[in-house]
């Protein structure tokens, strides 16, 4: 049986200040995505700052994309890691998660 496609979750993130960017890119850098990357179960991350966007795109200033194996495994070591404790309260300093709009998809590939 052929193995399941992975999982990536689009994180579109308006930031408390948009002022806070340079704040968010060493938090991405040193914390979240090390901590992150450091799981079994992520196969990638990545953020993106937005430089610009079209009339009526959301208002957004990152773009996360995470790709996991499963994202219920992912959930699970998530809840249940200590370390996401920093990611935690980092990210609520610099982001309201209310805010936070999460897009769910899976690869296309080809034959």
């Amino acid at each position: 049986m052929p193995e399941p496609p992975p999982e990536v979750a689009v994180n579109l993130i308006p930031l408390r200040d948009p002022a806070m960017l340079e704040d968010f890119k060493r938090f991405s850098n040193e914390v979240d995505r090390p901590i992150c990357l450091a799981q079994d179960v992520v196969l990638g991350f990545d953020a993106f700052a937005v430089t610009r966007r079209d009339e009526g795109a959301p208002a957004v200033d990152i773009v996360e994309v995470m790709t996991v194996r499963n994202w219920d495994e992912w959930v699970d070591v998530r809840d249940n890691m200590p370390a996401m404790d920093e990611v935690m309260t980092g990210f609520d300093k610099l982001v309201d998660a209310a805010t936070v709009r999460t897009l769910f998809a899976t690869p296309i590939r080809g034959r």
